[in-house]
């Protein structure tokens, strides 16, 4: 039985690469649990796993993180470039609560997982497209999220993509417009008479 969130974790990690409905089934369920660290790993397992039927379970995930708080920015006190070893601390404004806590935390990151696995799976319903388009244009999501999505879009390759991706190609961000332009590349290669 599956009781912490490490034990959760751990299955899905597990059985990212299994085929059978049962881990399958307990996979979906902990793409439901309340903490989002084991929703997280859960649509990892998932974009592994590249089971179709885990599209309509990941999309109704991506619809209900986007109602969430995602990119509350605490001030950060000390700090130095990356790669230093120089602590911080981060502050939060008095009377923040612990879920605008977990909700900076988590930021993109869930979503971002999402996007990622829906491109692995290839889902191209117009359900998981839609919420792909949404996020690869996005300007008030953090740039992960939307290189993200541009990634995802490339690997399923729809050419109804090319206006959303050929706008992210003029990103000012550079991870997003480079994931937009390998997208662009990719559903050319696939679809060679959609000119640009």
């Amino acid at each position: 039985m599956m009781n912490s969130t490490f034990d959760k974790m751990e299955f899905c990690v597990e059985h990212s690469n299994s085929h059978d409905d049962r881990s399958f089934d307990k996979t979906i369920t902990c793409l439901g649990d309340h903490n989002w660290r084991v929703r997280y790993a859960a649509a990892i397992a998932l974009g592994d796993r590249k089971d179709p039927k885990a599209v309509d379970a990941l999309i109704r995930t991506l619809k209900k993180e986007s109602q969430e708080p995602l990119f509350s920015q605490p001030a950060l006190e000390g700090g130095a470039h990356a790669g230093s070893n120089i602590p911080f601390s981060v502050i939060f404004p008095e009377g923040t609560t612990e879920g605008t806590k977990e909700a900076w935390r988590r930021r993109g990151r869930l979503i971002q997982a999402i996007c990622l696995a829906l491109g692995n799976i290839g889902a191209s319903s117009p359900a998981a497209l839609e919420m792909l388009h949404f996020y690869a244009a996005d300007q008030k999501c953090d740039y992960s999220v939307r290189a993200a999505a541009c990634k995802a879009l490339g690997q399923i390759a729809s050419p109804e993509s090319l206006p959303v991706l050929q706008k992210a190609v003029g990103d000012e961000e550079w991870c997003t417009s480079c994931e937009a332009k390998k997208a662009v590349e990719s559903i050319n290669s696939i679809h060679p008479r959609i000119l640009l």
